[in-house]
């Protein structure tokens, strides 16, 4: 799996993105990169597309041939929540960035979770996947939660270190936004 993002000096739209994506979908093709899904912030102004791919040049190729801006391409793993959600329907995807100072692993993610579950029960959030660089230093996990601040809020009181805290919109190929 790779992870882009995306940063945008103005607000996009989606559909201006999908646009591009499929005026050079050949690029992907060619490349053997596969689109699994995209959050977008509520601002508009951050995306994470995630693809499957043999490797990061892969897709680094195919999204400079689809002249699609970026701004980083990293390898990751990704790791599923078990528990159910418990009410999706009246909660954001929240997504939380991390940056390590050393490699962290998949059991760290399991731990901090372990560690940090009562504060997500506290704060009405549910842990849904991360995706963890392959070097370890960086992660992106999802959850579902009311807004932003709860998911920030039990963070803190698990102490589980992150760099920022957004919510977004999911979006898969064909699909509407989840």
């Amino acid at each position: 799996m790779v992870l882009v993002e995306r940063r945008f000096d103005e607000a996009v739209k989606l559909e201006d993105v999908r646009k591009l994506k499929r005026e050079n979908f050949w690029c992907l093709d060619t490349y053997r990169v596969r689109f699994l899904k995209t959050l977008l912030s509520r601002d508009r102004r951050r995306m994470l597309c995630l693809f499957e791919a043999p490797d990061t040049e892969s897709v680094r190729l195919a999204e400079e041939k689809s002249r699609v801006p970026y701004d980083r391409v990293w390898a990751c793993s990704q790791m599923k929540g078990e528990s159910s959600i418990f009410d999706a329907s009246a909660s954001e995807y929240v997504v939380v960035e991390r940056a390590f100072p050393t490699p962290v692993t998949s059991e760290f993610v399991s731990n901090a979770l372990q560690r940090a579950g009562w504060c997500l029960d506290l704060h009405r959030a549910a842990y849904v996947e991360s995706y963890l660089g392959g070097d370890g230093m960086k992660m992106v996990c999802v959850f579902r939660a009311p807004d932003a601040e709860a998911v920030r809020m039990a963070n803190e009181q698990g102490q589980v270190p992150y760099t920022d805290v957004w919510t977004a919109t999911v979006h898969e190929p064909g699909g509407n936004p989840l």
